[in-house]
This record gives structure tokens, sequence and C-alpha cells, in this order.
């Protein structure tokens, strides 16, 4: 049987971790629900929030769980890639 667990229920999240062998700390975490990322967050990864007109993705924008927020996603992976 198969159980669905969906965002921001923390188990998906550690699901991915355990199924690969993630570690948590050497991730980011890019979402455009604001309210997604902060189980990201708990389990110790960096997240950003692709910032968007929709009420209901920007509620919880402001909260200390987002590291990032970013207007545009090929500008902030070129700069993430620059800073290797």
């Amino acid at each position: 049987m198969l159980i669905f667990f969906p965002k921001p229920s923390i188990k998906p999240y550690k699901k991915i971790i355990e199924k690969y062998g993630i570690d948590p700390q050497y991730c980011i975490f890019i979402e455009d629900i604001a309210r997604n990322l902060k189980p990201a967050n708990e389990l110790g990864m960096k997240t950003a929030w692709i910032k968007n007109d929709e009420p209901w993705a920007a509620e919880f924008s402001g909260e200390s769980f987002i590291d990032y927020k970013i207007d545009n996603l090929s500008k902030f992976l070129r700069r993430i890639n620059e800073q290797k």
C-alpha cells in the first residue's frame, strides 16, 4: 500500500535523505511555496524561496526558516556555481 505524505510534512524529506544517503547540511531546498521550506530547514538544509505574487505561496515568507529569497532561479544557481 502506497501512503502519501504531501509537503510540508517532514516525512517525505526524511525519506529522501534516508533513501539516497543525503547529508542535509550540504543541501539547499528551493521551493515556490514558503511554508514548504520549514521542514528542510529543521533538518539542517539551507532554504531558498522563489518569490511570487500568489498570496497562499507567500504566506510565511517572512519567517526565519528561509535563508534566501530569490527572484530569478537561473541567476541564483549561477551565483552558487560561481562560489565553488
